[in-house]
């Protein structure tokens, strides 16, 4: 049964005891999956594949790196070694004498560049002095793209396109600390994304970012682009992008365009186009401000210009006290002064990026007084080949993204700790690998029998309720994956039947009603399963009603007015939920 350790050292955390008691019921949750992790107590590396099902291969790589930062003799990724790596999920950094990294996205580097180093624990100690190649480069780029968007198959061109920048300029590799100092600058928002796709995959909280989607097709952008362009300058609650312009699908008509800009007030988002010797630039601009068409300098420091294609860059407004920055400027009317959008430049003049008004041609500069200096295309003037303008909407809530995480840790473990017995966290974790503790076993217990009665999903007929009577005496009521209600029963035991107390509505009055609930004498040592429907009244016996099809988020219940009562069937043997987690619970006579 157990698993023996030979090198087990004392971890020492910055983490307090709540989140350490979270950290452990994921951990016992995620050895569920199959019986040698279940029996052992430690996770292999079809678990971490599991658990990383949407990017398999960061999940292949951050369980061979925990093995060589476990280094000992166990064939799987223990408790404390899980508690090591949390730390920097959880708190951002880790003052762990082995795993000394500076936050979040430093381990996600440390778990690619590392990969295939069977001296984990040395390596880290050179980390800071490592260069990392164009390739391991181009691996982190596609792995953080994948957590943002929840997808392996990463289109490369984006990546390539990022990374050719970077190295544009090196005949040599990058320092390390000097890559994860630059993603930090430029990609401020990672560090989050990061931390939510951790508590996504490992902890089973429901995800609070999502990533922002393009509402329409699109000839130029896809999800790669957008996750790039969100993590380096776009506005944290954007939600969605709408098209609001293309030329591949509207007429060239600036009247027509300069009237959506005006009446719009949200972020826009402009993408053009241009091919040149037959290769092709993708360049554009994101402006916050609403726009005038009063043909006078608009826009806000919040806006740069970019380049996507070949090369991603990023320029940045100066905000140069000696300059009245010209960010963005729209002018259909004044016939004195230069008809188009433009952006950059100063006084109607020098624009960095101008459209003529026929919408067909656009000229480009590589440097301006408002934004910082850089190539967006090599040409002066090019043709428009494609041109699309987007508005972003944004949601909020977003920021308080720290604060809706502990909270759903507090509520979390002050629910967990009621109902599952909690292992001291100080005590020795290799008595219970062995199977020595009962209070162990009987925590994994009641953790299936958890896991194996919860429903989620609507109901097709109203609103419905999941009761569990436990052998404990309580009665736990799941109401709509809204709220938990723990009521304490007469003891159960040696009874024929149950009465439980039963909210009803009379007379738009909340009432209760007493609802018998029979038993049998088995009662004492196994869990009994009833379904109750609100709207039709009835309990459902999931073994014999015919409405039932398995799946609880769609049972119908006992729709018929008749007032006999179905038999209660009790589970005699909780081997077939043990042995599949995935099956749904069915009770036997």
């Amino acid at each position: 049964m157990g698993n023996c350790v030979s090198n087990r050292t004392k971890i020492s955390t910055n983490l307090d005891k709540p989140q350490k008691q979270y950290i452990h019921q994921a951990f016992l949750r995620q050895t569920l999956t199959n019986p040698e992790s279940r029996s052992q107590l430690l996770l292999f590396e079809e678990n971490f594949n599991e658990i990383f099902d949407d990017i398999p291969y960061l999940g292949q790589y951050a369980y061979w790196f925990l093995m060589g930062l476990q280094n000992n003799e166990s064939k799987g990724i223990e408790y404390e070694t899980i508690v090591q790596f949390s730390e920097i999920f959880i708190l951002g950094n880790s003052q762990n004498e082995i795993l000394t990294l500076p936050n979040r996205v430093s381990l996600i580097i440390a778990i690619i560049a590392l990969f295939g180093n069977l001296n984990i624990q040395g390596a880290l100690k050179e980390f800071s002095t490592m260069s990392i190649t164009y390739l391991l480069t181009s691996k982190c780029l596609q792995v953080f793209i994948a957590i943002m968007i929840r997808k392996s198959n990463i289109n490369e061109l984006p990546v390539k396109s990022f990374v050719d920048a970077i190295f544009s300029k090196l005949d040599v590799n990058i320092p390390i600390l000097q890559f994860i100092k630059f993603i930090d600058t430029f990609m401020p928002q990672l560090e989050e994304i990061i931390e939510d796709y951790y508590y996504d995959k490992f902890l089973g909280e429901q995800k609070l970012f999502h990533s922002p989607q393009l509402r329409n097709p699109s000839h130029i952008l896809n999800q790669e682009w957008l996750a790039l362009m969100y993590l380096c300058f776009m506005h944290k609650d954007t939600s969605k992008l709408e098209l609001l312009y293309s030329n591949f699908l509207n007429e060239n008509s600036f009247e027509l365009l300069t009237n959506l800009l005006t009446h719009s007030s949200s972020s826009f988002l402009f993408i053009i186009q241009c091919e040149h010797a037959a290769r092709k630039y993708i360049f554009g601009a994101y402006t916050n401000f609403e726009w005038k068409d009063d043909a006078l300098p608009n826009g806000s420091k919040e806006d740069c210009i970019f380049q996507l294609f070949p090369q991603f860059r990023v320029y940045r407004t100066k905000n140069d006290k000696f300059t009245r920055s010209q960010y963005v400027y729209l002018n259909s009317k004044n016939e004195e002064l230069a008809k188009g959008i433009g952006f950059g430049g100063e006084l109607a003049k020098d624009f960095r990026i101008f459209i003529n008004s026929d919408l067909l041609t656009v000229q480009c500069k590589n440097h301006d007084k408002t934004y910082e200096p850089g190539e967006l295309m090599p040409l002066k003037q090019g043709k428009i080949n494609l041109m699309e303008i987007w508005t972003i909407q944004q949601i909020q809530g977003t920021t308080q993204f720290k604060d809706l995480i502990q909270q759903k840790i507090e509520d979390q473990v002050e629910f967990e700790e009621f109902e599952i017995p909690q292992i001291r966290l100080d005590e020795d974790i290799d008595s219970y690998r062995s199977g020595d503790h009962p209070s162990l076993n009987q925590s994994i217990n009641e953790l299936k029998q958890k896991d194996s009665c919860d429903w989620e999903g609507s109901s097709q007929n109203g609103f419905e309720e999941e009761i569990i009577i436990k052998n404990d005496g309580y009665e736990e009521v799941k109401k709509n994956e809204k709220e938990f209600e723990v009521v304490e029963l007469n003891d159960s035991n040696n009874k024929t039947s149950i009465n439980i107390q039963n909210q009803v509505v009379q007379n738009n009055q909340f009432e209760f009603e007493e609802v018998e609930v029979k038993t049998t004498d088995k009662m004492d040592s196994s869990a009994l399963q009833v379904v109750y429907n609100v709207k039709s009244g009835k309990f459902g016996d999931a073994s014999q009603d015919d409405n039932w099809n398995g799946d609880n988020s769609d049972w119908k219940g006992d729709t018929s007015s008749s007032s006999k009562q179905k038999e209660l069937l009790v589970s005699q043997d909780l081997k077939p939920i043990n042995e599949n987690l995935q099956e749904s619970t069915h009770t036997e006579s």
